[in-house]
């Protein structure tokens, strides 16, 4: 089945092919960049282990002397509408015209890559059992333009594929190193453990993924844990219903 579905993705365009695209670019402009001084280990596609015997994928780590970079790559295209305290973000891009001629514009959500980084780092640290200095960066695609951009967030760096090595530079002025070059090769030996998964290792993280979020357990638009709760208002007053934990950033619910 791995075969099959990586034979797939190399003769076609798919999400897969994409988002390692991105990935590998990112991972192009680090080795550039520690070229340029600013030495570091690269990591790409970290699993790492959760309490629950879950796994959260991390898409790169570049261990440096400053701490470690987590990287989230969303490789997209069209138009990019962000606010960091939003659960979804949105992704337009122009697809064709309808049968009256008007433009179509494809809509697609995506989880609040902020949070999700969020998650990633502190899944890491406790895998790591330590405080070490870590920086977030979500890097979009040269190819997408942000629209009604909204963030607030001192936590997290957002940038594109172009701006990143400004970035890690802005990131590198202020920063004091925090590790040595032993410990940045041992960190880096540690978590290489953690990208050796076989194809179906990574196919079972995608499936525990899509169980959980199909559950009854889970919302769906931001991937929270829902909570019964009962209506106190209006017409339902009285009845129990499912509610996102993550409310009221997240207004999902399920009647029951």
């Amino acid at each position: 089945m791995g075969f099959l579905k990586s034979l797939y993705n190399f003769f076609f365009i798919t999400p897969e092919k994409i988002g390692k695209d991105g990935e590998d670019k990112i991972a192009a402009r680090l080795r550039r960049i520690a070229f340029l001084g600013k030495e570091g280990k690269i990591l790409q596609n970290v699993y790492v282990p959760n309490s629950n015997g879950t796994s959260a994928e991390i898409d790169l780590l570049y261990i440096t002397r400053k701490g470690i970079f987590v990287i989230e790559s969303k490789n997209y295209s069209g138009y990019i509408f962000a606010n960091d305290k939003s659960v979804n973000w949105t992704s337009t891009l122009y697809a064709d015209r309808n049968w009256l001629g008007k433009p179509y514009v494809e809509a697609h959500k995506f989880y609040n890559p902020i949070w999700q980084n969020d998650k990633h780092i502190k899944a890491l640290k406790r895998y790591l059992d330590t405080e070490i200095e870590t920086f977030s960066l979500i890097v979009f695609s040269e190819h997408c333009e942000f629209k009604d951009l909204e963030i607030s967030s001192s936590e997290a760096y957002l940038c594109q594929l172009d701006s990143l090595p400004t970035v890690v530079r802005k990131i590198w002025k202020v920063t004091p190193d925090t590790l040595t070059d032993a410990q940045v090769e041992e960190l880096y030996n540690e978590l290489l453990v953690l990208t050796q998964k076989t194809e179906e290792e990574k196919e079972d993280h995608v499936m525990q993924i899509e169980l959980r979020l199909s559950s009854d357990d889970y919302c769906p638009l931001c991937k929270g844990k829902l909570v019964r709760r009962t209506a106190k208002t209006g017409k339902n007053a009285g009845r129990d219903f499912l509610g996102c934990s993550n409310y009221p950033s997240c207004r999902y619910i399920k009647n029951l």
